[in-house]
């Protein structure tokens, strides 16, 4: 194996780079998360850190993650969305509850049986106004063509965001679902790797072991991630979800590396027949 060259940098060097840092530049520093309570709770996305969205099943994770994709894209932020359990089509519907509170997601699920002109036409004409805020869609569960993917399409250091929905379903050659903890650990180091490399935030949900639904407190722990630890490792922040309240979703701040509030949480409005993650006003 070939040894890879060791870079030393001298004190002078980190301190110039220090100082560049702070220099103005074309490409934003860091991302606004689109949610101003999370940002003053945990601080902005910043460059080169990945961090991991983890909830159980059907409390509403890609409802969050869908509605950060939509909120970056609308501040100039481009973003890929790795969609690998829910099609495009059905990620559509949900972009256009957000835009649109006039529609609910079942509506928009049920109505592909027998839509008349006009209710196409309308559609036709939200879809135009959701294609300026829409990600770039990645659908192939291969864990190493999401990485040579994502790679060929983003310059370094350039305005793009990463939106992982949700890890534990890529796959990766040589590894079979019994070796299910060295994949995700090879997943989570891979993407913490991925993350700095192009100098952008990289946002992975994550699932919860049943553990907390066993426990009368149920206030998520980090112990709670599923799989393997490696995601609180290499991770810079770790955000956890639960809703108690139908109408509510509890963001839990379990991680913050990068400074601002460690375990604390902040709450955002959850719709239901929407499906729809939005800010109290």
């Amino acid at each position: 194996m070939q040894r890879q060259p060791v870079k030393i940098i001298s004190p002078e060097e980190a301190r110039l780079r220090w100082l560049k840092s702070f220099q103005p530049r074309d490409s934003k520093k860091h991302f606004s998360s689109g949610f101003k309570k999370h940002d003053q709770v945990a601080g902005k996305l910043l460059r080169g850190c990945m961090y991991v969205v983890a909830a159980r099943p059907g409390v509403g994770k890609t409802a969050f993650l869908v509605a950060m994709a939509r909120r970056l894209a609308l501040d100039s932020i481009r973003v890929i969305y790795a969609s690998l359990e829910i099609p495009i089509e059905r990620l559509w519907n949900r972009l256009a509850c957000l835009h649109d509170s006039n529609f609910t997601l079942r509506e928009l699920n049920e109505s592909a049986d027998n839509p008349t002109p006009e209710y196409l036409q309308r559609l036709d004409n939200l879809s135009r106004q959701i294609v300026n805020f829409s990600p770039i869609f990645f659908e192939n569960k291969d864990f190493a063509a999401f990485l040579e993917t994502v790679s060929q399409i983003i310059e370094p250091s350039s305005d793009y965001c990463v939106i992982i929905d949700y890890a534990g379903l890529f796959m990766l050659k040589g590894l079979d679902p019994s070796q299910r903890y060295w994949l995700m650990s090879e997943v989570a180091k891979q993407l913490g790797i991925l993350a700095r490399e192009l100098d952008i935030p990289v946002v992975t949900g994550v699932q919860f072991n049943r553990a907390i639904e066993n426990r009368k407190e149920k206030s998520p722990q980090l112990s709670d991630l599923r799989d393997t630890g490696e995601w609180e490792n290499h991770s810079r922040g770790v955000w956890m979800l639960t809703r108690e309240n139908q109408d509510e979703l509890d963001v839990y701040i379990r991680k913050n590396t990068e400074g601002g509030a460690n375990d604390v949480y902040y709450s955002l409005h959850f719709d239901g027949p929407r499906v729809a993650v939005e800010e109290y006003d």
